[in-house]
């Protein structure tokens, strides 16, 4: 086996493995899409085009250039020329091999995937945290300058033809890498010059960029000390293409934007399925401003992140990329199966396994095979996507708006895409639909939040709402700016980062905006414990209604009852006159009704209500709240009331944390 690092695997994978992953609301790479990959994989020839998307909610699945799908025999051969240039370098295809450090894959999908570059004439990047000694040997590679920097010297920057600075990535906007520490082994060790078995875990901001004139400075230097193009690797955010704008002003060379969804190693869940957009409007956006500015043509603009066919791709250019990012698909067509275990190093087909003796490694003739054909294949039916179309080059693709059609997007939506034609069948349906919002991958996550009481981390790509899991809620479909150069992340490892709120006009002060309710089928047992909890958490446990013994730990209770030391009085209409204990009072709202008319209640009670309990039980509960906090703004009080939404479909803390920003107090 072709593997420097000197380790005796316990297994090698010759051949792929069974996934189990079923359909595609339990995973983007789900059963028929690995199938396909491992198709092109085994034979090296075009499977179809122009496919018809299955994710509802996906806009890049409802974009098409209004053509058919067209099965395809495998014997087909396109005539369109796909020679393009990433950073001016010439390349066979507008295809990057994308970012995966050594550590959090095994080793020997790193090796292959240089060979891989050398071999096809793309390019390959080697991801953060020091080179695998035998990637270092390859030509075609581009080295990443981090924000820990482990394992990078100048020897390691003079390696390959270019450098990128990652400033984030899509799986994780605002937050830097992670290699958990079972998987930092005497092999990673040396490379990145941590100790064995911690954590290497990157700061969330470069130290020393704080502003785009720092990433200019940084830029000049590295162009400066290695004569090679430099490139910057953001996330997809809502503010990309003034970052895009900014980073072509600064003079690099190229730029990767990833998108929500991407595959890593190991990210945060709550972080994973709540922060950062879809890389069509990144790329869509990025590139009008761009052109706009007059500076398109100084950068190449490479699209990554959930690009998983050659239609992917061709839609991404011709939304304005002019190259894509080719990961996850490349892992895939190398033997990974979805087990997302990543993150632990037990990886069942040996691609993300930890680097020790005793580990289970794909074997390297296997994997190099497969995903040659893969990328042979997926050349091919980009070819034939572009015969198609009627054009003869690949460069003439990008920007083409005005070939895409879109398929019940909306307004907005078709105008950041810049896509101008859009049909949609009658009775579509886009807003929220039905079904628990517990699905294995959440019931997982309660169940882990419980066991280790730390945050959970977690593997491979977004599995949540709205393109994947189907939105069951309106905060399904919102998602969070991360912070990229321009406005740096506060890094969560290493800074303190305060959470708590005051409620009541500064009576109340709660250790976060939560407030605990416990199902009214609890016995007295089980509502004491949660009291206890509440309290030492410091945190409001709401009993309204019921009917418990004690009267311990009454400071931090929501009741409905007139009881000396109560913490707070709740009440459920605006008629009860003004209670005689000098207690933080507020109202719980079960309609909806007039929300003007509310806000009038309660200015009348001003002098003893405090704010609101917002129990609306219909299926879009965040609209009240927003139309609330909007109309409390507008009538200059809002500072004078809480509100607090009982939303009983709260799962994380990432919805708790858009609940506050629709406009909550807790």
């Amino acid at each position: 086996m072709k593997y420097v690092i000197n380790i005796r695997p316990r297994q090698v994978i010759r051949d792929f493995i069974r996934s189990t992953v079923k359909g595609p609301t339990s995973d983007f790479w789900y059963g028929e899409v690995i199938d396909e990959i491992r198709e092109m994989a085994r034979y090296g020839k075009p499977v179809r085009i122009f496919r018809r998307g299955v994710r509802r909610f996906r806009i890049l699945d409802n974009v098409g250039f209004g053509i058919n799908e067209i099965k395809l025999s495998g014997s087909e051969k396109g005539a369109a020329s796909l020679t393009s240039y990433i950073g001016g370098i010439e390349v066979s295809a507008p295809i990057y091999l994308a970012d995966m450090s050594f550590g959090a894959l095994a080793g020997v999908p790193n090796i292959v995937e240089a060979e891989l570059a050398d071999e096809l004439m793309l390019i390959s990047g080697t991801g953060e945290g020091g080179l695998h000694p035998e990637v270092a040997r390859h030509r075609r590679i581009f080295v990443q300058w981090a924000s820990a920097r482990f394992g990078v010297d100048i020897n390691t920057l003079m390696a390959g033809m270019g450098v990128v600075i990652k400033i984030g990535q899509g799986a994780k906007p605002g937050i830097g890498g992670h290699l958990p520490g079972s998987k930092v082994t005497q092999v990673i060790s040396q490379v990145r010059r941590i100790p064995v078995g911690v954590d290497a875990l990157s700061p969330a901001p470069h130290h020393d960029i704080y502003s785009i004139e720092d990433l200019k400075q940084r830029i000049d230097a590295l162009k400066e000390a290695t004569g090679k193009p430099v490139f910057v690797k953001v996330a997809a955010t809502n503010y990309v293409p003034y970052i895009v704008t900014g980073i072509a002003r600064m003079g690099a060379d190229g730029i990767i934007i990833d998108g929500h969804g991407a595959g890593t190693g190991a990210t945060p869940l709550v972080v994973r399925d709540n922060i950062g957009i879809p890389i069509e409007l990144a790329i869509a956006s990025a590139d009008k401003m761009l052109r706009e500015e007059g500076l398109r043509d100084r950068v190449t603009l490479i699209a990554a992140g959930r690009v998983s066919t050659a239609d992917d791709a061709a839609k991404l250019l011709a939304l304005g990329a002019d190259a894509v990012s080719l990961g996850t698909a490349l892992l895939i067509s190398m033997g990974c199966a979805m087990a997302r275990t990543c993150h632990r190093g037990n990886c069942p087909a040996g691609i993300t396994s930890k680097i020790a003796d005793e580990s289970v490694i794909v074997d390297h003739d296997f994997a190099l095979r497969s995903s040659r054909n893969f990328l042979v294949a997926f050349m091919e039916e980009l070819r034939l996507i572009l015969d198609h179309l009627g054009i003869d080059d690949v460069r003439k693709l990008v920007g083409r708006r005005d070939l895409l059609k879109g398929r019940c997007i909306d307004e907005v939506t078709a105008r950041v895409l810049g896509i101008k034609d859009v049909e949609c069948e009658t009775g579509n349906d886009q807003l929220a639909v039905q079904g628990s919002v517990w699905t294995p991958d959440y019931s997982i996550y309660a169940t882990q939040l419980v066991r280790t009481g730390d945050v959970v981390i977690v593997s491979m790509g977004s599995t949540g709402p709205p393109e994947v899991e189907p939105p069951k809620r309106l905060i399904d479909w919102l998602r969070f700016d991360g912070a990229q150069v321009t406005k740096p992340a506060i890094d969560p490892y290493r800074e303190d980062i305060d959470v708590s709120t005051t409620l009541a006009r500064g009576r109340l002060w709660l250790s976060m905006p939560v407030i605990i309710k416990p199902p009214r089928t609890w016995n007295d047992a089980l509502i004491r414990a949660a009291k206890f909890i509440a309290r030492a958490n410091s945190v409001m446990i709401d009993l309204e209604g019921l009917d418990i013994v004690d009267e311990k730990h009454l400071v931090r209770v929501m009741w409905d009852r007139y009881v000396d030391g109560l913490g707070v009085l709740v009440v459920t209409h605006f008629g009860v006159s003004k209670p005689d204990l000098d207690v933080p009072t507020y109202i719980r709202v079960s309609s909806a009704g007039e929300i003007s008319d509310l806000v009038s209640a309660l200015l009348r009670s001003n002098d003893w209500v405090n704010g609101i309990i917002l129990g609306v039980n219909d299926d879009y509960p965040e609209t009240h709240l927003v139309r609330l906090d909007v109309e409390l703004r507008r009538r200059g009080v809002r500072d004078d009331f809480d509100i607090i939404i009982d939303m009983p479909s709260v799962r994380s803390s990432g919805d708790i944390v858009k609940l506050i920003a629709l406009g909550a107090d807790a």
